[in-house]
């Protein structure tokens, strides 16, 4: 941004040197990266005074001028036909250069020399087009600096804002700054207004059909306007301000843009059919030709104002060529409004078109400065005599804003600045701010309500900011950190640690994905259109379709990692990842993010070699893997039920379970998922829910055991059982029953054939029986293994197996 040293002092009639303010600005946040002396590009300039016009002999398209200048009498040729003697004139001498950095030969023109070149609006960079040449006041002297008269006798300060400080976009955002940060008294703008006896709604009226996207619209009509050249004073601001003359109209417009940061666009009001102003949402196909002379076409939704017939302008972007301000006018209709800045962002972004408005309405404006904008349009018109002003304001304000209330309590700013302010001095700083004070608590809080223009406070720390902006940052000691604590991982994390540790020992490759994916993933994933996993937290602005939702699972990626992989001919592969996902809570609350473990093997478990043949993974694998994983984390009672997945494969597929919680899942890959995913070799999955896992996790210190000193008492058992009956069910029953002198039981055959009934199958056990205290006798194995037999009858309908 530039900023005008001669324009800020107007509000802020400081005595500071440009340097000065410039190191004071930057120390409070605001950073001056340059400061350009304005009227070097000047000084080298000249006045010279028409003595004499002739026409060329050789061009009659050209003039001979003699110009009279400090030291004598020179010869210069131009095209211009609006100077006469007596003209007094800007030029530029050989060896010389223009403010834009051309430099200035003596030429021959038809084979007369011309000593110098007459310098136009445009070539001293105060209009963007300009005929003629540039007439300066009949009292200007030939000695006098043109810098000053032109009023460019100027410093600029190049500001580099951060993207939170929109109110610092106008000058006077700025000037507000300077005042908090020096003390000066603020001079604020004057927009006082004499409106004539003509009601506003006899000559307009306003319809906004989409108050979300416009919660504030408000117009003046200005009536009798003479469209013309501005006065070299409004020139200069804008040549300051990096912009350029168009019509006095306009520049009055763009000149309370840069002023009050508050983007205004007129309109010819005769070209607005029933002089009706309407506020819309985009037809789809919609197309306007904008002010640049492009044809664009709308995709539908972008907000534009239009007449009952036609867009006439791309809200808060750019106006129509149809409306635009033109030399013929004489009635127009001023807009000012605060447009939705997202909506603002993505037309502008979808349309490539990077106006100033559109930069400013897109980082967020202060809707109370909508009405205060036109009048101070309407207070320079009048200053001008270029219009009178209709009585009244249209203004459609569907969202009144609500005051944002902010806690403060000194002791915190305090503690979060390392400094010992008194409370009394922070609220000096606050009320410098135009921040308003409402009462003290018995705890020692103030209610803390900032301006309408300071969308960036927020919190708290935000006003601590504040205080450390206006009290300096180069006034707050450097102190050490302080800290009795050393920082460590917590218990959590190290569990997650401990995780990833286990697994890399045991082979696995450990990777990273995105935590992004767009809706087609689902339909890869073979999930259904009412699964869980659909309900997925969707971002407001995605970068691509394909980045449109948070991940609700972490077989997303490492399914998108083998596929990756396949397709480089790398097929045997053990992934495995630990991360977030996401499940959306209520509308407005954040989403809540789990950790999750996931991982998968693919291809061989193992490389064949000379003493046995390789084979695929299968279910077994997966589950094995697990088991090792659980069983070095300490996790017991662990129980796998066969599940159903919509991503694995039916009948091979188990949860994993404790103390009634669900844990996570494993099993092999569905085929139309490996179709999807172009996979060739066998696939397993699991996931886990780490946030679970810890839950159930034993958290007491590992109690060394020494090795048993009595011997144990072995058997096996042989069941005949239904098929529905799952192994799981058995071993808690032998569990139950021999409870502490049941040491382990273990299935190590599984058997369906002859001599077994239809719709049963054999299983066998071992079972071996200890105790820490002394020898058991068999006497009371045999016990044991009689209530077992027996309640596995009465409960599992099972038969011993005897052949």
């Amino acid at each position: 941004m530039r900023v005008s040293y001669n324009w800020l002092r107007e509000y802020v009639p400081i005595e500071l040197s440009p340097n000065e303010l410039g190191e004071k600005l930057t120390m409070a946040g605001i950073e001056v990266e340059e400061i350009i002396n304005l009227r070097a590009s000047y000084d080298s300039l000249k006045v010279g005074k028409i003595i004499d016009i002739q026409p060329h002999p050789q061009a009659d398209n050209l003039l001979i001028c003699q110009v009279k200048v400090t030291d004598g009498e020179i010869t210069i040729i131009t095209a211009a036909k609006n100077l006469k003697s007596g003209d007094k004139v800007p030029l530029v001498l050989p060896g010389s250069t223009l403010p834009d950095g051309r430099e200035i030969y003596e030429t021959q023109f038809h084979g007369i020399v011309s000593q110098g070149m007459l310098c136009s609006e445009e070539e001293l960079g105060l209009a963007r087009k300009s005929e003629g040449i540039l007439v300066l006041p009949a009292n200007t002297d030939l000695t006098a600096d043109l810098a000053s008269i032109l009023g460019l006798d100027d410093y600029v300060l190049m500001i580099e804002l951060t993207p939170n400080r929109a109110d610092c976009y106008g000058m006077l955002g700025i000037a507000r700054e300077v005042s908090a940060l020096t003390g000066v008294n603020l001079k604020l703008p004057a927009c006082a207004v004499n409106e004539i006896r003509e009601a506003i709604t006899n000559f307009a009226t306003v319809e906004v059909l989409d108050p979300e996207l416009c919660p504030r619209y408000a117009g003046r009509v200005f009536l009798d306007v003479k469209v013309g050249e501005s006065p070299l004073w409004l020139k200069a601001r804008l040549l300051a301000a990096g912009m350029r003359s168009i019509n006095n109209l306009v520049d009055l417009t763009n000149y309370v843009m840069l002023e009050l940061n508050q983007p205004l666009h007129p309109f010819d009001l005769k070209q607005l059919k029933e002089q009706k102003i309407i506020v819309r949402p985009a037809r789809k196909n919609e197309v306007i030709t904008t002010l640049d002379g492009e044809e664009r076409t709308l995709s539908g939704g972008q907000l534009v104002i239009a007449d009952p017939y036609h867009a006439q302008c791309i809200a808060g972007v750019m106006g129509s060529y149809q409306s635009e301000v033109s030399g013929a006018t004489d009635t127009v209709f001023l807009e000012s409004a605060y447009f939705l800045p997202v909506s603002i962002r993505r037309t502008a972004q979808a349309l490539a078109i990077r106006s100033e408005a559109a930069i400013r309405f897109g980082k967020g404006l202060d809707p109370e400065t909508v009405p205060l904008a036109l009048d101070r349009v309407a207070h320079l018109a009048q200053k001008l005599q270029i219009a009178r002003v209709a009585e009244g304001i249209i203004d459609l304000n569907t969202q009144p804003l609500v005051p944002r209330k902010i806690w403060f309590r000194p002791e915190k700013i305090n503690a979060l600045l390392g400094t010992e302010l008194e409370a009394s001095y922070m609220m000096e700083i606050f009320k410098r701010l135009n921040f308003k004070l409402e009462e003290k608590t018995d705890d020692g809080r103030h209610k803390i309500l900032p301006p309408s223009y300071r969308l960036d406070i927020e919190g708290e720390a935000d006003l601590a900011e504040e205080v450390a902006r206006i009290y300096g940052y180069n006034q707050i000691l450097a102190t050490y950190p302080a800290a009795n604590i050393v920082g460590k991982l917590s218990p959590e994390q190290e569990f997650r640690e401990k995780a990833r540790e286990i697994l890399l020992g045991l082979g696995l490759s450990e990777i990273k994905t995105y935590s992004f994916h767009g809706e087609k993933m689902f339909e890869r994933l073979n999930i259904p259109v009412d699964h869980r996993l659909r309900n997925a937290v969707r971002m407001k602005v995605p970068l691509s379709e394909e980045g449109s939702l948070l991940r609700t699972t972490l077989l997303t990626g490492v399914m998108e990692s083998l596929s990756y992989n396949a397709k480089r001919n790398l097929h045997d592969l053990q992934l495995f990842e630990i991360a977030h996902v996401y499940h959306p809570t209520s509308e407005d609350g954040l989403p809540k993010e789990p950790t999750y473990l996931a991982g998968g093997l693919s291809g061989k478990y193992f490389e064949p070699t000379w003493s046995q043949s390789s084979r695929e993974v299968d279910f077994y694998d997966g589950k094995g893997l697990l088991e090792t994983v659980l069983n070095c984390m300490r996790i017991k009672d662990v129980r796998f039920r066969r599940g159903e997945h919509p991503i694995m494969h039916p009948g091979r597929t188990a949860f994993l379970e404790s103390t009634g919680k669900f844990l996570g899942v494993v099993g092999e890959v569905h085929p139309k998922v490996k179709m999807e995913f172009n996979l060739t070799s066998s696939v397993v999955l699991f996931e886990i829910n780490l946030q679970q896992l810890w839950e159930v996790a034993e958290k007491e210190v590992i109690m060394v055991k020494p090795l048993p000193k009595f011997p144990p008492i072995l058997r096996d058992l042989a069941l005949i059982l239904p098929e529905k009956v799952k192994v799981g069910e058995i071993i808690n029953l032998f569990r139950q029953i021999g409870k502490e002198k049941l040491e382990s039981a273990r299935l190590f055959d599984i058997y369906q054939g002859d001599k077994i009934p239809s719709g049963y199958r054999s299983m066998a056990f071992s079972l071996i029986f200890r105790i820490e205290e002394r020898t058991l006798q068999d006497e009371e194995v045999n016990s044991i293994m009689e209530e077992i037999i027996k309640e596995a009858a009465n409960r599992l309908e099972a038969q011993i197996r005897t052949t």
